[in-house]
């Protein structure tokens, strides 16, 4: 994306602290069709389904954050409950859902009764004010929501002060490698249309979110780029964005379907079957999508730098 490209999305635009709400008012329907209950990257084992991928991804995050039945977990922006339903039925630990998305509320307490989760509830909030009293919990976990934050270090700082001493936090975040070179222009277009495409605060690389996270009083226990530690047999992550094989979110992805869907897509926003925008956002994310999966060839970026940090004081 240069300078000179016009927003796209119905979220561009919107003051930073408004973006991501915007954003997720504008793309849950689609995302809850594309992707169910779940919107984040997991890593892929040659020929995985995506869906089978991202549970597994989802009880990593459980086991290595040692969760207990007894464990007061907070899901930071827990979307529409898909992680947070997976971790609470593989380790019965009781989960508080926080999510600034009345979208994203209402669906999850709608998917929450037909498939009668238990141990798992939410509530509205923002993460720059946490509204839970100091030491609530035993532990936190994010899945792709903290990119979205304008100031990380206040984020950190409410988060280590609803965590108890010696609680832990884990998340799986967009990150830009240390092959991200600030001096190229394509890396930093692709930067931008990423941004600008899923209404992402900024992306950072690894030095930030370690700097805000030491500065908020936290020690990382363990750290990897979950993209680049996948076996030499496993799929690239970006593959769950392209074409793969005749499933028909795969095949979804095809240029013959596409064009389809954008026809049908049409029709259904003027009969209102769609929400209003959908087709615009389609294309804005198409966009997004087409840099993803350019900054994951060039290694640049990764969707998925996993951390485990410690509460220390």
């Amino acid at each position: 994306m240069t300078e000179r490209e016009p927003a796209l999305g119905v979220w561009e635009g919107a003051p930073p602290d408004r973006i991501a709400n915007r954003y997720y008012d504008a793309t849950t329907w689609i995302y809850r069709r594309a992707w169910g209950r779940s919107f984040h990257f997991a890593p892929l084992a040659a020929g995985e389904a995506r869906r089978a991928a991202i549970r597994r991804y989802e009880e990593e995050m459980a086991a290595a954050l040692e969760l207990a039945t007894s464990s007061r977990c907070l899901d930071l922006g827990c979307g529409v409950g898909g992680p947070a339903s997976t971790i609470a039925a593989v380790s019965g630990a009781r989960i508080t859902g926080l999510n600034a998305n009345v979208v994203q509320l209402a669906a999850m307490g709608r998917a929450g009764r037909r498939e009668d989760v238990h141990g798992v509830h939410a509530i509205g909030g923002d993460f720059g004010g946490l509204p839970f009293r100091a030491g609530a919990f035993d532990v936190a976990y994010a899945f792709e929501a903290l990119c979205h934050a304008v100031d990380l270090g206040a984020v950190f700082r409410e988060i280590h002060r609803v965590l108890r001493p010696g609680g832990r936090l884990g998340f799986s975040e967009w990150c830009l490698t240390d092959a991200f070179d600030p001096r190229d222009e394509t890396h930093r277009g692709l930067r931008r249309r990423i941004e600008a495409s899923y209404g992402v605060a900024a992306l950072r690389g690894w030095g930030e979110w370690h700097a805000a996270l030491a500065g908020a009083g936290f020690r990382v226990a363990r750290t990897v780029d979950r993209a680049s530690a996948a076996a030499p047999s496993d799929d690239p992550w970006y593959r769950a964005l392209l074409p793969r094989d005749r499933t028909l979110d795969s095949l979804g992805r095809s240029r013959a379907v596409r064009a389809l869907l954008e026809t049908g897509l049409a029709v259904a926003e003027r009969v209102r079957l769609a929400p209003r925008d959908t087709g615009r956002t389609v294309r804005a994310l198409r966009l997004g999508t087409a840099a993803l999966v350019e900054a994951g060839r060039r290694g640049i970026f990764t969707p998925m730098r996993l951390v485990v940090a410690t509460r220390e004081r």
